[in-house]
């Protein structure tokens, strides 16, 4: 009886772990197959949440679930009080349009309708956008009917000031309450008016924009600031000029902007007043609640945007703005082409650039003063300063800021180092983790056309993040080609003392080659930057010939624009505005950058 109970245990447990694989497998491949997606499988078949197991809490760590949640309600019931300290409410211009806004039609309320994604979490109100979209026909005229009316009182209904916090983890120790991001799950109805909104205020928003900020903005990247301190700390290198760039890290951004700085933003914007009383008194009345398992206890949320807002990224760089504008920095930074370029911002992402530790103590210092009124604590801790010259102290609120050799900005690594293969070697570190996540997949029983779908949307991506203002040196080219086809050996199951060239390999996975890609995404990123029309720091420190000073003696390190220089020649950048041409040449470097690396393995 004993016997036979095993053996009927060892088959059912056999037979439950092949049906999960088969279940797995099943949606893997559809998600694969219908949408190149397998984040998209990987949700469908997650069964349940994260929990946060304990916290830890000044001396004691907190384990119940119930103090947990205690726990995570106090913290954000602090952070979100009000700071006395910041500047007080303009009284709002009574000048500013008040006769502009034009009432809300069928049509803009169907078109944003169209536009809400599907598979988001509703909020407290439970209403999904599934639901407003199946039910389009029907409730088109009564949320045009609501919305207008909410235009014409300045008054939201009290349920949209309501929102449930759930919390991300990001990184760093998962016991410590400040390394989640709180997003606010709202609901769906404001979220579809606060779009409706937003689209009406953009327009003035981003007029206001410098080319100094890119986030959250149609038409910018991180690229843009990135090949920027790219080319910047490249051509200082080169002529042997001093360069100091602090990186500055503020504490909680985005919930810690008072509410009066954003109407004093909007309102400096020339926003009309309608629209601001509307948003004030959404904000005024705001609430929270962190949900976990179960939901915390009721707080007031009285600084800070709300992060799952429409209109929160918008309000934090009008924010943002008001502050610079309010700083002279008009003879400070670097001087390029009569002009002076000290900062480049993307959204909270600020890199201030000196050329000597004076000016960027003083620039550092001013950003700091400016940013208090609005509520925002630089980070001392996590700002850095990156040099190619001697590393003067410099000290912000009595913390002395670190000077770091190398740091992650935008998610590249920039360095003066001169090796620039540093870059290249971390984002094969991340991709081959990258790969080992995968190994179901990879390394399963899944055909080469789903793996083929996974290295060119999971794999490649992570690879090659960036490549665009890389230096394509011969040994940055032979580490691409070697992590590619050593993930293709490793899929194959092939060794190399199985002695199988690497072309018959390629030849039956039919994979995307790496190098090929990185070349063409770079090729065509720089004809990309040599069209732009507004003059942005991208091109025109591309353009620039460097600093005043003395290069070392010997033959130069290659450049960024070497190799394209080499296909197009000097004049690469007025080449690139006949797009027919560019297209035409983008072959000839993609091939000469491969063939000079082509290799039998």
């Amino acid at each position: 009886m004993k016997n036979e109970l095993s053996r009927l245990y060892k088959t059912t447990h056999k037979s439950i772990k092949k049906d999960y694989a088969n279940y797995r497998y099943n949606i893997i491949s559809k998600n694969l197959e219908k949408f190149r997606s397998i984040k998209r499988a990987h949700k469908e078949l997650t069964t349940h949440k994260t929990w946060i197991h304990n916290l830890n809490h000044v001396t004691e760590e907190t384990k119940t679930r119930k103090n947990v949640l205690i726990h995570a309600t106090n913290f954000y019931r602090n952070l979100y009080k009000k700071n006395n300290k910041t500047i007080p409410e303009n009284q709002i211009n009574n000048e500013l349009k008040t006769n502009t806004v034009l009432p809300i039609d069928e049509e803009e309320v169907y078109t944003h309708i169209k536009q809400l994604k599907n598979e988001k979490s509703p909020g407290p109100d439970g209403i999904s956008n599934e639901v407003i979209k199946m039910g389009a026909p029907v409730l088109l005229h009564h949320l045009t009917k609501l919305f207008n009316m909410i235009l014409n009182t300045e008054t939201v209904p009290k349920k949209w000031c309501s929102s449930d916090i759930i919390l991300i983890f990001k990184k760093g120790n998962p016991q410590d309450i400040g390394n989640y991001r709180p997003i606010s799950l709202l609901s769906s109805t404001y979220k579809l008016f606060a779009s409706i909104i937003l689209k009406r205020i953009t327009q003035e928003i981003d007029n206001a924009q410098p080319i100094e900020q890119a986030g959250f903005r149609s038409g910018y990247s991180t690229m843009d600031h990135i090949q920027t301190i790219e080319q910047i700390i490249e051509k200082y290198r080169e002529f042997n000029r001093p360069l100091y760039v602090a990186f500055i890290d503020y504490s909680k951004a985005f919930d810690s902007i008072s509410h009066n700085s954003i109407w004093n933003a909007l309102s400096s914007l020339k926003i009309d007043k309608k629209y601001i009383n509307i948003i004030k008194n959404l904000y005024e009345n705001s609430t929270s609640k962190v949900k976990m398992e179960t939901s915390g206890e009721l707080f007031k949320i009285e600084r800070g945007v709300r992060q799952g807002d429409p209109l929160s990224p918008k309000f934090f760089i009008a924010v943002l703005q008001d502050i610079f504008s309010k700083i002279n920095w008009d003879q400070k930074g670097i001087l390029l082409n009569g002009k002076y370029l000290n900062h480049l911002r993307f959204a909270d992402d600020i890199a201030i650039l000196a050329e000597t530790p004076k000016d960027l103590k003083e620039m550092v210092t001013t950003l700091d003063h400016e940013s208090k009124k609005v509520g925002l604590d630089m980070n001392t801790s996590k700002t850095k300063i990156m040099t190619n010259h001697y590393k003067r102290p410099i000290q912000v609120n009595g913390q002395q800021i670190e000077y770091v050799d190398s740091y992650i900005y935008l998610g590249k690594q920039v360095s003066f180092n001169v090796n620039s293969n540093l870059e290249v070697k971390r984002r094969i570190t991340l991709t081959w983790k990258k790969f080992w996540s995968l190994k179901e997949i990879l390394k399963g029983n899944y055909s080469l056309h789903m793996k083929k779908i996974v290295m060119d949307t999971s794999i490649m991506p992570c690879l090659l993040y960036g490549c665009q203002t890389w230096v394509f040196t011969k040994e940055i080219k032979q580490k691409i080609e070697k992590t590619q086809k050593a993930m293709e050996r490793s899929i194959l199951r092939i060794r190399k003392i199985h002695k199988v060239r690497s072309e018959v390999i390629r030849k039956k996975t039919k994979f995307t080659d790496a190098l090929k890609h990185a070349l063409t995404i770079k090729w065509q990123w720089a004809g990309h930057i040599a069209r732009y029309t507004d003059r942005r720091w991208t091109i025109e420190t591309t353009k620039w010939k460097g600093p005043s000073g003395i290069r070392n003696t010997g033959r130069p390190k290659q450049r960024w624009a070497d190799d394209i220089v080499q296909v197009a020649g000097r004049d690469w950048i007025e080449q690139s505005k006949d797009r027919e041409k560019w297209k035409w040449l983008e072959e000839a470097y993609t091939q000469i950058g491969v063939h000079s690396q082509n290799k039998q393995y």
